[in-house]
């Protein structure tokens, strides 16, 4: 799979174009951007912010980076006499296996931290949207107090008008 932007699950070519805009063009900046950058870009909603960017990280944890062979670490791995007497062919091929166990440890490693992240970053967004309409909820019961005010003083003064 390609690593563009367009491969992006919730991203259309509209929000590519929106995004590219904005200087956005690799699923990698995607991916580090936090929920609230990402709603501040026209056209993208709370909603979707997050699961843009939990996409992208998937993405981004699937890649095998071209530099992973100079970051392994090989855990749990031991040298035994009986690998030192292996031929070239059967070194390589153990090399092979403890590597790709190595980087399959990494990558669901990193995987699970890009879950927890995004996870974290859609609560951060439920929450803040329920701040947002608690307080928009007090606003409007503001104003109806305010209403229900004047409509009393205009009787009251409609009632003093007819007494004249």
């Amino acid at each position: 799979m390609e690593l563009e932007v367009v491969n992006v699950k919730y991203v259309g070519p509209a929000t590519v174009k929106r995004l590219a805009e904005h200087g956005i063009t690799s699923v990698q900046q995607l991916a580090d951007m936090s929920v609230e950058a990402l709603i501040a870009l026209p056209g993208i909603g709370e909603n979707t912010a997050p699961l843009i960017i939990a996409s992208a990280q998937a993405m981004l944890a699937q890649s095998p980076q071209d530099d992973a062979i100079a970051n392994i670490v090989l855990e749990d791995e031991v040298i035994t006499p009986n690998t030192l007497s292996m031929d070239g062919a059967a070194i390589e091929v153990e090399l092979v296996a403890a590597f790709e166990r190595s980087l399959s440890t990494s990558i669901l490693k990193k995987q699970a931290k890009q879950e927890k992240k995004a996870k974290k970053a859609a609560k951060q967004a439920q929450k803040d949207l329920k701040k947002a309409t608690k307080k928009a909820a007090k606003k409007a019961e503001k104003v109806a107090k305010k209403d229900e005010k004047a409509v009393r003083k205009a009787k009251k003064h409609e009632k003093k008008a007819k007494k004249k």
